[in-house]
């Protein structure tokens, strides 16, 4: 009974210190593996700033957030965006999208522009602003749809309508009163 328990008490301190060695070792190669980040802040807040206010935007806020709701199955999972400034010239308001370093700032590229169309979905701006510093550029983004048939549409439609059917009336009753 003696060696039963000898071997027990051997496995015990197996078990024990190989654990906590894979938790040492655990949080070492997890250090060295390079974790996938969100971008960054890449450029300097009081050079875009600076910028902005030169080319007449008041600035709004910085680092701005939005709760997006993503139904997976049924299920909702919470996440945001995040717009690097919100800026106002006149009675406009503009979501600013900052481009630093090598990467592209084609507004129609189309990584950008699925950006672009989710700040511009998410925050319902009155246009973006894409803000290019390495080449001290801002181009102003709008998005229209050919084919979209919305409210603007059909109100469009009535009031042509409504125009239409108002010098129809006229003429049938300067018709009516014999003037014509």
């Amino acid at each position: 009974m003696g060696e039963g328990y000898q071997i027990l008490l051997y496995l015990s301190i197996g078990v024990i210190l190989g654990g906590f060695l894979f938790f040492v070792l655990g949080r070492l190669w997890r250090r060295k593996i390079p974790v996938v980040q969100s971008e960054g802040i890449r450029f300097s807040e009081k050079e875009v700033e600076g910028f902005l206010q030169r080319a007449g935007y008041q600035i709004l806020g910085k680092r701005q957030r939005e709760t997006v709701i993503t139904n997976v199955d049924g299920k909702d999972r919470f996440g945001y965006l995040e717009a690097d400034y919100t800026v106002r010239r006149g009675k406009k308001k503009y979501v600013v999208v900052v481009q630093s370093g090598e990467g592209s700032s084609d507004p129609n590229e189309p990584l950008l522009r699925r950006k672009l169309l989710e700040y511009d979905h998410v925050f319902s701006p009155n246009a973006l602003l894409v803000l290019d510093l390495s080449r001290g550029e801002i181009h102003e983004v709008n998005f229209r749809f050919p084919y979209e048939r919305n409210i603007d549409f059909f109100f469009r439609f009535l009031i042509a309508l409504f125009i239409v059917l108002m010098i129809v009336g006229i003429i049938w009753m300067l018709v009516q009163l014999r003037l014509i």
